[in-house]
């Protein structure tokens, strides 16, 4: 330690500033008691982010909620008063019920704007509105004139913050958008992609009032596009983007088309957790989805897939071996999922990493698995073997693990028949279970699985 602050005080001040702008401004800020020499210096930093839910407690009364949003608008006024440096490469204010501070947050945003912000982000939603509920909040403040005309701007977010679609086509050096809690039209989404030619990332969080969602145009450098519980007028999303590298969509069930570049492709993650009801077809539906994501080297998946992917024409397996690398299933390894999981673990021959984030999932009544199974057996069948658990599975990870009989299954069937297992890491749940389960109660059941038999010599087994 003494040989690393030698090492700091050598550096020159400027130096030191340009290492803390490359920090978070939370971690900008503990920088601060280092040193007496350091007190100041993280007040020049060019990543600026003033956050509220450092000031206020949502637990308390509204009273006093509005006392401390008092507090945090009067430290982020005081801060940008005192700020030593010149351009500011980001921006970011989260304040909920920004009503009360429309002259503080012109400020906020002006100071931004004159030194030349780079990336701007202001979110203005509420931390108590459920993301995975229907209900639309109107957006809380309208963004002011003066930003249209920073046309430089290469980032922008904006959280329940209107703003006038016409002018935001001015902003043609965008490389990132986020937009969230707030009301689009299909016409805007196609105008932003035709006007900004070169935009990488589009994440659209809880937007609605969209007739669908088509992403696609002339040119088009897209890399990264979230869809986050947006409501749909019609169920549809096209995506023609060859450069695509990374999908994510999280929401109902949709009719997808996508057309994507197999050398680009990288990782999709795939959540329909809202949805509450099911069809006839839905299993060749996911399929579809799946097999239009082929290239995929990452994918993360639901419960929901779990339980229905396998009901379509084909229940074990894809058509073809995908080339996942990466697999992480959002489950509750309950039964109904054991044919989903089997299903995907055959299409990824190539699979080296198992990530269970096991947790409380929407299970569907009056499941009819497409094969006849014994569930109690599932993963104990010697006769079942998965070719990617031979040889080329190194990594399993589980989270939130409770100990239950078919969570001790599922793993002791990957020490069992794991040749190449390099790492075993369980993470035991904090939550109390039904019957009395704790975190001690997990993590000795947890710990019985270092005495299970194991095909890799150099399988490491950690208990968290």
């Amino acid at each position: 330690m003494a040989d690393n602050m030698d090492m700091f005080r050598k550096l020159s001040e400027h130096l030191i500033l340009i290492i803390i702008s490359f920090l978070p401004f939370k971690e900008a800020v503990r920088t601060s008691v280092l040193s007496k020499r350091w007190r100041y210096i993280w007040h020049g930093t060019r990543n600026i982010e003033f956050d509220e839910r450092a000031f206020v407690d949502f637990r308390e009364s509204q009273e006093m909620q509005a006392s401390q949003r008092r507090g945090f608008m009067d430290f982020a006024l005081q801060w940008i008063q005192n700020y030593q440096g010149r351009d500011i490469d980001k921006f970011q204010l989260t304040l909920s019920k920004p009503e009360n501070f429309n002259g503080d947050i012109q400020r906020c945003i002006s100071f931004a704007i004159t030194h030349n912000v780079k990336g701007l982000g202001l979110d203005f939603s509420d931390p108590t509105w459920a993301e995975d509920n229907l209900d639309n909040h109107a957006a809380l403040l309208d963004l002011p004139l003066n930003v249209f005309g920073h046309v430089f701007l290469e980032s922008i977010k904006l959280f329940s913050c209107n703003f006038r679609n016409s002018d935001f086509m001015n902003f043609r050096a965008l490389k990132q958008v986020s937009f969230g809690w707030l009301e689009l039209s299909l016409s805007f989404i196609e105008a932003l992609l035709k006007n900004c030619p070169l935009l990488e990332s589009l994440s659209l969080k809880k937007c609605w009032n969209l007739d669908h969602l088509e992403i696609s145009g002339q040119n088009l450098r897209l890399k990264s596009f979230v869809a986050d519980n947006c409501s749909l007028i019609s169920d549809e999303i096209v995506i023609d983007a060859p450069y695509l590298r990374f999908f994510k969509y999280s929401g109902k069930m949709a009719h997808f088309e996508i057309e994507i570049h197999r050398s680009h492709m990288e990782e999709a993650d795939l959540d329909f957790g809202i949805e509450f009801e099911h069809y006839d077809g839905i299993g060749t539906d996911l399929y579809n989805l799946l097999n239009q994501l082929y290239p995929v080297k990452v994918l993360t998946v639901c419960s929901f897939m779990l339980q229905f992917l396998p009901l379509g024409d084909e229940p074990v397996r894809m058509g073809f071996d995908m080339r996942i690398k990466h697999l992480t299933l959002k489950t509750s390894v309950h039964p109904f999922e054991f044919i989903g999981i089997r299903f995907l673990l055959n299409s990824s021959p190539y699979l080296e990493t198992l990530t269970l984030d096991i947790g409380p999932r929407r299970i569907f009544g009056g499941y009819r698995p497409p094969v006849r199974v014994n569930f109690n057996r599932f993963w104990l069948e010697r006769s079942i073997k998965y070719k990617c658990v031979q040889e080329s599975l190194k990594v399993v990870e589980a989270k939130g693990f409770k100990g239950t009989m078919h969570e001790l299954s599922l793993l002791a069937h990957m020490i069992i028949y794991g040749r190449v297992l390099e790492r075993m890491d369980v993470t035991v749940s904090k939550e109390e279970g039904d019957n009395g389960g704790n975190e001690n109660r997990y993590r000795e059941i947890a710990n019985a699985m270092l005495e299970f038999p194991r095909a890799s010599p150099i399988l490491q087994i950690s208990i968290k």
